[in-house]
């Protein structure tokens, strides 16, 4: 939460800049846009999880009114577990990585904006995807045993919503995306594979030792997502309700 209250800042900071800035950069409506795309960089999962998170979206003017637009980008989240999972394991190696695609469909609204787009207020349907694997190398502690094993797992959100945002241009070529709200239906997927020589009563409580920390790392997701079958199956399947929001700079031409 405290992570999402810094983003929130740092829009409500930088809109008052850009709005100055925007008073004095007269620019004449035009029924055609001058310039028809626009390339972004989207810094929301740098600060939400990590700052090895590299986003970017291409939005492509079709006419005075609509556009699309693609985003694509590299994800990568904290580790759940610093050396030890539980007091059962040792994590030896980790491995990790995702990525997240986006397309939108925007409809700006053209009775609400003042100039032509992608300036102004849009809605627009999206569809998004998120996937991410992990894998740790693992060691159970207190053995004299060859004990050496692994977790391994594959998680995905499939998103499909509608987004209400406003977008500013400046002194021509710069632009800020801010996507306000974006509820979506979400489809949760994927599941954690645990090998070695690790016996059932382990197992369960290794399992129960990751719902904990998903719960407590991402409280959205240990709430809909993480429920008691996952410590029993370390699988993920069903639908529940997700939100959009985001922060873009980008360039205009």
């Amino acid at each position: 939460m405290k992570t999402i209250r810094k983003i929130v800042l740092v829009a409500i900071l930088a809109i008052p800049l850009f709005l100055s800035a925007q008073k004095s950069d007269s620019v004449p409506v035009f029924k055609q846009p001058i310039h028809k795309n626009v390339i972004k960089f989207n810094p929301t999962p740098m600060l939400l999880w990590s700052s090895k998170n590299i986003t970017f979206s291409y939005e492509r003017i079709l006419n005075p009114q609509q556009s699309i637009a693609l985003t694509l980008g590299y994800l990568e989240f904290p580790s759940l577990f610093k050396d030890t999972i539980g007091s059962l394991v040792s994590i030896t190696s980790r491995e990790k990585y995702g990525i997240n695609i986006a397309f939108e469909y925007r409809f700006y609204l053209l009775k609400r904006n003042s100039r032509q787009i992608p300036d102004g207020v849009y809605l627009a349907p999206f569809a998004s995807y998120y996937g991410y694997h992990f894998k740790n190398n693992l060691d159970v502690r207190y053995t004299s045993i060859d004990s050496a094993g692994s977790i391994k797992g594959n998680f995905y959100i499939f998103n499909l919503g509608v987004e209400l945002g406003y977008q500013f241009v400046f002194w021509k070529r710069l632009t800020l995306d801010l996507v306000l709200m974006g509820p979506s239906i979400s489809y949760y997927g994927g599941a954690v594979d645990i090998t070695g020589n690790i016996n059932a009563e382990q197992l369960q409580e290794i399992r129960a030792d990751l719902y904990n920390k998903l719960k407590e790392k991402y409280p959205m997701i240990g709430d809909f997502v993480v429920n008691k079958s996952f410590k029993q199956n370390g699988k993920l399947d069903l639908f529940s309700i997700g939100f959009r929001y985001l922060v873009q700079i980008g360039f205009h031409f």
